[in-house]
């Protein structure tokens, strides 16, 4: 099943190709001052754009899938979390200092939220949530 799901994926441009997805790579993971830099720069390259994003570590494991409307502001609300509390999620010694985010843009709101679904099947990424307070 994973297989065919993964060729559907293929067919519509979607599967996850770290060559054919926009990327930025070495994103601090506990929020810094530095970390607002790379979101400051993740603004500009992302724009408006909404789709579907991927957490990897630096072995490019992928931790986490989500989606966005626009994709910024909603990975920008993971990282205002870890500011706002000052906690890190569960499971810390598994967190990489840095992350690479991936993303795709996908317009239709349905198309996204099938696509999340699709490669979370296919991707199995570590965290279901990343985030819990």
């Amino acid at each position: 099943m994973k297989e065919k799901i993964n060729e559907l994926l293929k067919k519509e441009n979607y599967a996850f190709d770290k060559e054919k997805w926009k990327s930025i790579k070495n994103v601090p993971f506990l929020y810094s001052a530095e970390t607002a830099q790379y979101l400051n720069k993740l603004k500009k390259h992302m724009g408006m754009a909404k789709g579907i994003y991927i957490f990897c570590d630096s072995d490019e494991k992928i931790l986490y899938i989500g989606k966005g409307a626009p994709i910024y502001n909603r990975i920008r609300r993971h990282f205002a979390k870890l500011k706002k509390t000052g906690e890190e999620p569960a499971k810390t010694s598994e967190i990489p200092q840095s992350i690479s985010i991936h993303w795709v843009e996908i317009e239709g709101p349905e198309t996204r939220e099938v696509v999340e679904h699709m490669l979370c099947y296919t991707l199995s990424p570590a965290y279901k949530k990343w985030y819990t307070s």
